[in-house]
């Protein structure tokens, strides 16, 4: 895969680990605007091509090269950029766009304007937090094409027990997993104990209906 990130901050750092992890073979492209960073990423990631490009000169590099990339990365330090060389990247055919978020309240422009795949680093922080403090429900993962689901939901009694047995019986989209309050791992919710705190992976739509049904229990 041939990979057009751009960008030398922390997203772009993690970014570029990941793209070497995912595709060691792969060619990647880091574009940056300051020549201290670029000498900093070429040391850094030496299996990376380092470019030097001005800000309004990455638009016309996309575009240039757009048929021999297959995926950009907008990942620079200003969410107004990276929707510029997103749109670039649209209107020009490549085939993967991605955009790396800055402020999370962003997501929505970016959607509007057709880049269907938006990162939100900061997404992570309620989910976690809804770990650690115990909520009722917890939305872990969202695959990004919206059809597969992880979420945890707290059991606190037989009879909460006995209703996601319920709904869970003969149901071959959803798998369970369940911690108990002792800290046992069970795969089989029909030997699980009657408090501890359940995960379940399977269909979107099955999982939000589950955790609809207990959405007026006490936090």
């Amino acid at each position: 895969m041939r990979v057009l990130l751009i960008g030398g901050g922390h997203s772009a750092y993690f970014a570029a680990n990941s793209i070497r992890g995912i595709d060691p073979n792969g060619k990647l492209i880091i574009i940056e605007f300051t020549s201290e960073k670029v000498e900093v990423l070429s040391k850094t990631f030496p299996f990376a091509e380092v470019v030097q490009q001005e800000i309004d000169g990455v638009e016309s590099y996309i575009r240039s090269n757009a048929s021999i990339l297959d995926a950009v990365i907008a990942a620079t330090e200003s969410d107004s950029l990276n929707l510029r060389y997103c749109k670039t990247a649209r209107e020009n055919a490549v085939p993967l766009i991605i955009a790396i978020l800055n402020n999370p309240m962003n997501e929505g422009i970016f959607a509007k304007e057709g880049v269907r795949h938006v990162i939100n680093p900061y997404g992570i922080i309620p989910v976690e937090l809804s770990e650690i403090l115990g909520s009722a429900t917890n939305i872990i993962y969202k695959t990004p094409s919206g059809s597969v689901m992880v979420a945890s939901l707290r059991i606190e009694g037989e009879g909460e027990l006995r209703k996601i047995r319920g709904k869970l019986r003969g149901s071959e989209d959803v798998s369970a997993l369940l911690v108990s309050s002792s800290g046992e791992i069970k795969s089989s919710i029909e030997e699980a104990d009657a408090r501890g705190r359940l995960y379940l992976m399977g269909s979107e739509e099955k999982l939000r209906k589950i955790l609809g049904s207990f959405r007026g229990r006490r936090r």
